[in-house]
C-alpha cells in the first residue's frame, strides 16, 4: 500500500509498506520529547484502522481522542490508558497470548482480535516501573509474542543522546525510525532516518518531515520534471501597484504579494543549475510575458539562450519570446537575433543593457522586467566591480516601475550582505527537497512541493514546522 501525498498527513512509503503486509514485525520509533513522535503514531493510526493503541499518561490520552476522533468516533474500544503505579507481574508470561500479556501488564482488558497493529506509547513509560532486568524479559516476551502472532508492534521510545534506548529494545527491533528536530540558518525543520529495517530493502532512508496542520506528513525527494502535457495558463495579476507576481500563488503569500517593482529583488540559489532555475523562473517569465511585459535577461554562466528558452517554451509561445526578450550573455551563442554578448568594461555594458531595455519599453509601452544572473557577470567583471553594477543599478531603480530580479548562487564570492536589496529569499536543498527561506521578510523553511496536474510547472510551498 503506498500512500498518495495529500495536503497534510502522509507516512513515508517503507512505513507504510512494512505495516500493510501480513506478518509479524517490530518498529520502535525514537527520539527527544517534542521532535513529534506521537504525531507519527496518530498518523499510523489514521491511516491503518486495524491500530490499538497503548497510551502511557492522561495528557496522551487527552491528545489521541482530540486527534482521532474523526476517524475513530468509538475511541473507547481502540486504546487503554496505563498507569504508572501497577502489579506485580507474577511468573513467566511467555505462554501467554498478546492480548493476555497486555491485559497483564496495564491492569485493564486488552483484546485484539481484528487488530494487527499496536502502538505503545511510549514505551519508555511503558518499561518505567520495572526493574532492569524485568525490562529486559518484557522486552524479549513481548516483541517474540508478537512476531509468532504476525502482529506490527510500534514502540515509541524517548531515546536520546543523553539517554540511549535499551539494548536490548534495539536487538529485538526489526526496524529503528529516529526524528531530529534540527535547526540551521535560525530556523527549524524536522528529519525522519530509517536506521534499519530487516528483511526490507530502503530506497529512501531520510525524510524531510512536517507537522504543519497538526499532522506527520513526510516529504519527498524532489524531482525536477515537467507535466506530462504542458499548457499555457491564463497569467496572475500584479497584486498592487507596487508589487507583480512572482508566477507563483504560494511564494506570492509568502512575499506579501510578491516581487516589488522600483527596487532589487534577490534570490539567493544553493546551485546555478536546472533545477534549482528553472524552478524560479519558468513561473516567474513565463508569468511576464503572457501579461505582455518584455524582459532583459542575463543568462546564467554556461547557459545559452537555447539553453534558457527550452523550458521556458513549453508554457510560452516561443515567437512570444523571440520577440519579447533580449539575452546578454557571456556565452552568447544561439539561433535567434536577441542574443547580446557582455562587453568587457562594465560601463559599457549597463548601458547596453539600459538601451536594450528602452528599446524594448518603447516598442511594448510598458515597463520592462529584468532577471540578471550575477554568476556570469562575476566572472566576467569580479566581486568588486560587479558590486559597483548592481548598486548602479539599484540606486536608479525606485524612478520607475521596473521589477529587478537578481540571482546569487551561494558558493559566488559575492555576498548578499553587500547587495542594496529590498527582498531576498534564499532557495537551498533539505534532506533532498528544496527549500525556501525568507529573509527579507523573515520566514521559517518552506518545502517546494510540486503541483504538475495542472499542466504548469508550478508548486506549493508547505511550512516546515
Amino acid at each position: 500500500m503506498r500512500l498518495t501525498l495529500n495536503e497534510v498527513g502522509a507516512l513515508p512509503p517503507s512505513i507504510v509498506d512494512i505495516l500493510g503486509q501480513n506478518q509479524g514485525y517490530v518498529i520502535l520509533v525514537n527520539g527527544k520529547p517534542g521532535v513529534g513522535k506521537t504525531m507519527l503514531a496518530q498518523e499510523i493510526a489514521r491511516t491503518f484502522p486495524n491500530t490499538f493503541m497503548i497510551v502511557t499518561s492522561s495528557e496522551n490520552t487527552a491528545n489521541y481522542k482530540q486527534a482521532l476522533t474523526e476517524t475513530h468516533p468509538e475511541w473507547d474500544r481502540y486504546h487503554v490508558a496505563v498507569p504508572f503505579w501497577r502489579s506485580d507481574l507474577g511468573d513467566d508470561m511467555s505462554q501467554l497470548s498478546l492480548s493476555e500479556q497486555l491485559s497483564t501488564l496495564t491492569g485493564k482488558t486488552v483484546q485484539l482480535d481484528g487488530y494487527d497493529i499496536i502502538v505503545i506509547d511510549s514505551w519508555t513509560d511503558f518499561l518505567a516501573p520495572y526493574e532492569l532486568a524485568k525490562r529486559s524479559e518484557l522486552e524479549h516476551v513481548l516483541t517474540e509474542t508478537a512476531r509468532r502472532e504476525g502482529k506490527r508492534l510500534v514502540l515509541i521510545s524517548d531515546c536520546s543522546d543523553d539517554n540511549q534506548c535499551s539494548p536490548g529494545t534495539l536487538r529485538a527491533a526489526d526496524g529503528v525510525v529516529t526524528l531530529n528536530r534540527l535547526r540551521e540558518e535560525q530556523r527549524v525543520y524536522r528529519r525522519i532516518i530509517i536506521e534499519k529495517m530487516r528483511g526490507v530493502p530502503i530506497e529512501q532512508d531520510e525524510f524531510l518531515f512536517t507537522l504543519h496542520g497538526g499532522r506527520f506528513t513526510y516529504i519527498p525527494w524532489y524531482q525536477h520534471r515537467y507535466p506530462a502535457i504542458t499548457v499555457e495558463r491564463e497569467p496572475i495579476s500584479d497584486p498592487s501597484r507596487d508589487m507583480l507576481s512572482t508566477g507563483s500563488r504560494s511564494l506570492d503569500r509568502v512575499l506579501g504579494g510578491g516581487f516589488q517593482k522600483g527596487a532589487l529583488n534577490l534570490v539567493e540559489l544553493e546551485s546555478i543549475t536546472a533545477p534549482y532555475l528553472e524552478t524560479l523562473y519558468i513561473p516567474f517569465l513565463s508569468n511576464q510575458l503572457q501579461l505582455g511585459r518584455p524582459v532583459i535577461i542575463v543568462l546564467p554562466e554556461g547557459w545559452s539562450s537555447e539553453r534558457f528558452v527550452h523550458g521556458l517554451s513549453h508554457f510560452v509561445d516561443r515567437k512570444t519570446i523571440d520577440e519579447c526578450v533580449v539575452f546578454f550573455g557571456r556565452q552568447a551563442l544561439g539561433r535567434i537575433g536577441n542574443v547580446r554578448p557582455i562587453s568587457d568594461d562594465p560601463s559599457k555594458t549597463l548601458q547596453e543593457i539600459r538601451y536594450e531595455a528602452n528599446q524594448l519599453a518603447r516598442r511594448f509601452d510598458k515597463e520592462v522586467t529584468e532577471f540578471f544572473a550575477l554568476d556570469a557577470l562575476e566572472n566576467k567583471f569580479g566581486p568588486v566591480k560587479t558590486t559597483g553594477m548592481v548598486a548602479e543599478i539599484t540606486a536608479s531603480l525606485p524612478e520607475t516601475e521596473t521589477a529587478t530580479i537578481m540571482v546569487l548562487g551561494r558558493q559566488q564570492t559575492i555576498s548578499s550582505s553587500s547587495l542594496p536589496h529590498s527582498v531576498h529569499i534564499v532557495v537551498r536543498e533539505i534532506c533532498g527537497v528544496i527549500g525556501i527561506y525568507g529573509i527579507s521578510p523573515k520566514t521559517g523553511f518552506l518545502a517546494l512541493r510540486p503541483r504538475l496536474a495542472g499542466g504548469f510547472l508550478d508548486y506549493d510551498l508547505l511550512p516546515v514546522l
